[in-house]
């Protein structure tokens, strides 16, 4: 049983062995128990682990918003932020994403703040192509949509266009190609 003095390589030594959702449910009671704060994001982060694993995206989403929230350093606070974003992203919940995106720009500076930009827009890209490797074709054109109104290049515009007018043909949707072949 684990309890709240406990450290980290006591909670990895109970928890070794144990399948995933044993594991989830013993993390979850301990974080009841109220631990100190580093533990608490200790756990959360191990949570998030297990949840990415299992593609349980609901879940991960808060076991890294808990984590940021219980994070003293402003540098994880913000790497937190931006894989809750990415969390949502592959839920196809943009409008969640762009609101753990603002978390993290609050706590960002100037540099920081690009490099976010750049690491979101890397990540968008990299879930249409697999969501588009799974056939998951309208997931992945609703990624390209997004990433068509964020700020890329021309040279980014057309290929993702491209990509798009690929996607509606196999999706058969002829209207949204012409829209897209107006614009």
């Amino acid at each position: 049983m684990l309890t709240k003095n406990m450290h980290k390589n006591e909670v990895e030594e109970f928890l070794k062995g144990k399948g995933d959702f044993i594991q989830i449910d013993n993390l979850n009671r301990y974080l009841k128990l109220m631990p100190p704060i580093d533990m608490r994001k200790f756990a959360y982060l191990k949570l998030a682990e297990i949840y990415e694993k299992k593609k349980m995206f609901e879940d991960l989403v808060k076991s890294y918003r808990n984590a940021a929230m219980n994070s003293t350093i402003f540098r994880e606070k913000i790497e937190y932020f931006v894989e809750e974003a990415k969390a949502h992203i592959r839920k196809i919940d943009f409008i969640e994403a762009d609101k753990a995106i603002k978390r993290a720009f609050s706590e960002a500076t100037i540099e920081q703040k690009k490099k976010i930009v750049e690491e979101i827009r890397a990540f968008y890209k990299k879930t249409a192509k697999e969501f588009e490797k799974e056939l998951k074709r309208n997931q992945a054109s609703k990624v390209y949509e997004k990433l068509l109104k964020m700020n890329v290049s021309d040279e980014e515009k057309q290929e993702i266009k491209e990509k798009l007018k690929e996607l509606y043909g196999r999706l058969g949707k002829v209207r949204e190609i012409k829209l897209l072949e107006s614009v």
